[in-house]
């Protein structure tokens, strides 16, 4: 059930026409939240930049330029030393 493909809506593609680069999918937020500790705004944040759009392909692509941001960026909690060495 977690699958981000979703039957495509002229109403979707107008909105990604009228407000490029603005679009936040909420399925999308989601899915990447499962696995990430990130606020909300963060995420959205993320998506709208790099998943705004209609394109499968560049949805996908966005995806993995979110979770590899995400994965550079932000340490889980238990991996606090790992922050500390990095900072060393």
């Amino acid at each position: 059930m977690n699958d981000t493909r979703r039957s495509r809506d002229p109403f979707d593609d107008k909105a990604n026409c009228i407000f490029a680069g603005k679009v936040v999918r909420k399925d999308l937020v989601r899915t990447v939240k499962v696995g990430a500790n990130v606020p909300v705004f963060v995420l959205e944040y993320l998506l709208g930049k790099y998943c705004a759009s209609s394109d499968e392909m560049a949805i996908q692509m966005g995806l993995q330029v979110v979770n590899d941001t995400l994965a550079e960026n932000y340490i889980r909690p238990d991996e606090s030393t790992r922050a500390q060495s990095k900072v060393k």
